[in-house]
Order: structure tokens, then C-alpha cells, then sequence
């Protein structure tokens, strides 16, 4: 018979480690649209530049962010979980 389980505080540091991954590109998506906004750049590259990074870039970075946010949640619920049945 194999056991099935996982090691309570790993999962709370994957979450932990998840839920830092997420702030953190959340923090550098945000420096970067401001170091954008204050760089002083005209002309037609620069509006395309912006564009896709206000368009595409971020919102993808948005995405990663709220991936990563969703997996330290369900690492949480997981460790939860698995110390009830534990029990």
C-alpha cells in the first residue's frame, strides 16, 4: 500500500515562496512602467515600444503575477489539508 502526502512546512514554504514570486513581479512590473513613463524616448519606435509594453507586456506579467498567486493559495489549502488528515 503506498502512502499518500506531502510534507506539511514544505508546502507552506512553496506557498510562502509563491505568494514572494508573485509581489515581486508585481514590484518590478510596476518600477519598469515608470522608469518607461520617465524616459524621455519620441518618435515612432518609442510609441510602438510603449504600446506593446502597456499592451502585451504587462498584461502579461499581470498573468504570471496571478498564476503564481493562485499556486501559493492552493499550496496553502494543500497544507491545510494535509494537517487535518493527518490528524
Amino acid at each position: 500500500m503506498a502512502i499518500w502526502g506531502a510534507d506539511v512546512n514544505q508546502l507552506k514554504t512553496l506557498g510562502t515562496k509563491l505568494q514572494a514570486g508573485s509581489q515581486e513581479i508585481d514590484k518590478q512590473r510596476s518600477l519598469l512602467t515608470k522608469v518607461l513613463d520617465s524616459t524621455q524616448w519620441m518618435g515612432p519606435d518609442a510609441q510602438k515600444f510603449r504600446n506593446e509594453w502597456n499592451g502585451e507586456h504587462v498584461a502579461a506579467l499581470t498573468r504570471v503575477s496571478q498564476a503564481l498567486q493562485q499556486a501559493s493559495q492552493q499550496a496553502n489549502r494543500n497544507a491545510t489539508e494535509q494537517e487535518s488528515a493527518s490528524r
